[in-house]
């Protein structure tokens, strides 16, 4: 509501190009918003069990961030994922706003196709072919979830008529922000600790796909801990959600799990005995449970919704491994 209307009213008169994120968690939000922007081209990167809340489907979700393409007038160009089971639904909805559509992913039809991707713990180089040519590009930051984002950041780039192989060079220089999957080392007293940060909001979808980073193979890395708080917005469906990433973590290998709050209780109480870290509560009294926990030789994620105040916690950590870092 604050966001989109600020960025506008702040945007130089001159400027050449604007992107913006329109998000929700109710509908009938995004279409006065894209109204305002009137895109070009607009992304919907996917569409999972988020803010269940205040819907009673996933599909209802999809037709909430369909909303998006209302501010096209009757031009534009949608960029969406090809491998979701929501995909016929938004396309049709872009279609009837007279957008065109352009698709990616790794199904054999997508305009923008993953040919292959060959992923270790500092990111991900790919192959892609996108309308007809072959790209590679590397991204210096873990997940298969980016690999994706960024086959439609090159759509979105061929949209708007610019230099897609500039573009897949460019990638390369992509990071992420605070609280989304930056990874620090720490020197301490016997070796080192990963702390990966993602702090700063959670879904079943992002969860699922932090969890996979976690576990991916790390030199020196001898123990994958999450360190997991609720997430929120799921409505009655979210005890179930929460339970089921359990799957997600014995898929990965995640060795130890420390839970806060009621819902993720519901993800403890799944979980075997030998990957049950400690539960809470709240992260005030989980803190000094992994602070005691944690030693050299651990890859640590921190991960939960905004709500859960994760923050503080991976902040407490980070500072106690600083006091007992090796001199």
């Amino acid at each position: 509501h604050w966001g989109v209307p600020l960025t506008l009213a702040r945007m130089p008169a001159d400027t050449r190009c604007g992107v913006f994120e329109i998000g929700m968690n109710h509908p009938g939000e995004i279409t006065p918003l894209s109204r305002m922007v009137r895109p070009d081209v607009a992304i919907v990167t996917t569409v999972a069990p988020v803010h269940l809340g205040q819907f009673s489907s996933v599909e209802e979700i999809a037709e909430a961030k369909a909303e998006i393409f209302d501010g096209f007038g009757g031009e534009g160009t949608a960029v969406l994922n090809r491998d979701n089971a929501h995909f016929d639904l938004l396309a049709r909805r872009a279609r009837e706003r007279g957008a065109a559509v352009l698709t990616f992913g790794q199904r054999e039809d997508a305009d923008c196709r993953l040919v292959s991707a060959d992923a270790d713990a500092a990111g991900t180089t790919a192959q892609i072919i996108c309308l007809g040519n072959d790209y590679r590009f590397r991204l210096n930051v873990p997940g298969a979830h980016l690999v994706m984002n960024a086959l439609a950041v090159l759509l979105a780039v061929q949209a708007t008529g610019c230099d897609v192989t500039h573009a897949a060079d460019a990638l390369e220089a992509f990071s992420v922000p605070e609280g989304r999957g930056v990874v620090e080392r720490v020197t301490v007293v016997d070796g080192e600790v990963i702390v990966i940060d993602e702090s700063y909001n959670a879904n079943p979808a992002s969860m699922s796909a932090a969890l996979s980073v976690l576990g991916l193979p790390r030199a020196g890395v001898v123990r994958r801990v999450a360190v997991l708080g609720d997430m929120l917005e799921l409505g009655e469906r979210g005890p179930a959600l929460h339970a089921a990433l359990s799957e997600d973590i014995e898929r990965a290998g995640i060795d130890c799990v420390f839970a806060c709050g009621p819902l993720m209780a519901k993800l403890y109480d799944a979980l075997p005995e030998p990957r049950r870290g400690g539960y809470a509560q709240d992260s005030n009294d989980l803190t000094p449970m992994v602070l005691n926990a944690v030693n050299a030789g651990d890859a640590v994620m921190v991960k939960g919704s905004l709500g859960s105040r994760m923050g503080p916690l991976l902040a407490a950590l980070k500072s106690h491994l600083i006091k007992n870092q090796a001199v």
